[in-house]
């Protein structure tokens, strides 16, 4: 995505209202068809903690619970923020048989006002970016034990393979031309890498490390239409737009005969320690 800070500064400028139910009507799609996190780097992940028992972990805007799975399934006692609530809804009833979640409908910025629990770990799955970058990084470093562990968690947007993002290219210059150069992932790793680097320099975490994988997914032609629901670029459109977009990405699929949609996507993660006064 060309502009990728200043796009998501434009959503956080919105109002608070409407940044909470940003996902709201996509939260099925996104659980179902969004790239889903690489197992591996789940485990490089969990191998930064410490191996003591009883860790608190806390993922601040977990969503429908696609990363959370990996950490309660692990046996963590995790605790989630997430502002929609129509996806905590959904996590709550995903995990209402594990005991160790606790999940809280909230923005990150209010939870934390009124938090006094200390965490050994905190994980930002696909969100830091959707945080207030003036405070993002002290608010965080605040809720960790010391040495605890801050873990940024990527999944970028499934790329489809050039054979055929050559149809799609036209409609993505007519309708979206900003977002609509096709993205290698030198470009999505810039992206994410820029991001991750405010962890060391806002001077409240040290030792960056970075973990990545390469992911695919194959999609049906509706699937993948239903995973653009899920995409903040394709939200922003105005509702006309985004009907007539996805109509005529429809019909290009229908009339190139594609039957399936093979994707590429990164996992990434970044962790770091909290410097300990």
């Amino acid at each position: 995505m060309k502009d990728f800070d200043r796009f998501f500064q434009k959503i956080y400028e919105q109002p608070l209202e409407n940044r909470k139910d940003w996902y709201a009507a996509s939260t099925v799609d996104y659980a179902k068809y969004r790239a889903p996190y690489v197992p591996k780097v789940i485990d490089q992940v969990c191998a930064e903690f410490p191996e003591t028992k009883n860790l608190k972990l806390l993922e601040v805007g977990s969503g429908p619970g696609n990363a959370s799975q990996h950490f309660v399934q692990r046996g963590y006692n995790l605790t989630c923020v997430e502002p929609n609530t129509t996806a905590c809804l959904f996590a709550k009833e995903r995990f209402q048989d594990f005991p160790n979640v606790n999940i809280n409908n909230s923005t990150f910025e209010e939870w934390s006002d009124n938090n006094q629990q200390k965490f050994d770990g905190a994980i930002a799955s696909t969100s830091f970016h959707w945080l207030d970058a003036e405070t993002r990084c002290a608010r965080l470093a605040n809720l960790l034990n010391p040495e605890g562990k801050i873990v940024l968690l990527w999944c970028t947007a499934p790329q489809p393979e050039k054979e055929v993002y050559q149809y799609l290219d036209p409609i993505y210059q007519e309708y979206m031309p900003s977002f609509a150069d096709y993205e290698n992932f030198e470009t999505q790793r810039q992206n994410i890498n820029r991001i991750a680097q405010e962890l060391v320099t806002s001077g409240y975490f040290t030792h960056l490390k970075h973990f990545e994988a390469v992911g695919d997914r194959h999609y049906q032609p509706e699937e993948y239409l239903s995973l653009l629901t899920t995409l903040s670029p394709y939200i922003a459109l105005p509702k006309e737009r985004r009907i007539t977009f996805f109509k005529k990405i429809r019909k290009t699929f229908e009339s190139n005969n594609i039957r399936e949609c093979q994707t590429k996507y990164i996992c990434a993660a970044h962790t770091a320690t909290k410097i300990s006064a």
